[in-house]
């Protein structure tokens, strides 16, 4: 039998131990610098549906100071919400809630980042460095070469938001790198 190293004591490995923190861009989630209270929504649904977060878990959302109302009504979800200005103002909140990699290796044994976005490559590298599992969540609009390259084979993809029998015939692209 298995004894379970888990300090806490907890009977499941994943309960304290194995609980993950989740960082959500959600402007680069959604592919617009303006989401919308319901595309908010969606892409949570859309998340937890991909990666199926569990009790315990902890959720750092953040937007542009300008989405901050839509992204607080249209995130259900126990999460901290956080907004900042300037171009890169939701990128750099969500790092600040990884800066210190140490204390985040002490107490996550996974990190998911749902964004495209290539300011969070060194993070990545530094969270797999320190032993942290990383799942990078790409948007279906824009993801970096760089973050997919830090991210190895720990991508999950969202998918398209239309069928696969619809025929998109104005598409659009975002750079995110």
């Amino acid at each position: 039998m298995m004894r379970n190293t888990c300090p806490y004591g907890a009977p499941n490995a994943r309960d304290l131990c194995g609980r993950t923190l989740y960082l959500v861009d959600i402007e680069n989630m959604v592919g617009s610098s303006a989401p919308t209270r319901s595309e908010v929504a969606q892409v949570e649904r859309r998340i937890c549906a991909a990666v199926q977060p569990c009790a315990g878990d902890h959720t750092v959302v953040a937007a542009s100071h300008h989405n901050a109302l839509a992204m607080s009504l249209g995130w259900t979800g126990t999460a901290q919400r956080k907004w900042r200005s300037g171009i890169d103002g939701a990128d750099l909140a969500l790092l600040e809630a990884v800066a210190d990699i140490p204390w985040i290796a002490e107490r996550y044994r996974r990190v998911v980042i749902a964004s495209g976005d290539h300011t969070f490559t060194f993070a990545v590298a530094s969270l797999r460095a320190a032993g942290v599992e990383v799942i990078v969540i790409r948007p279906d609009i824009g993801f970096s070469s760089a973050l997919r390259r830090a991210a190895g084979p720990n991508v999950v993809s969202l998918g398209s938001r239309l069928p696969a029998n619809v025929v998109n015939l104005f598409t659009h692209t975002k750079d995110a790198a």
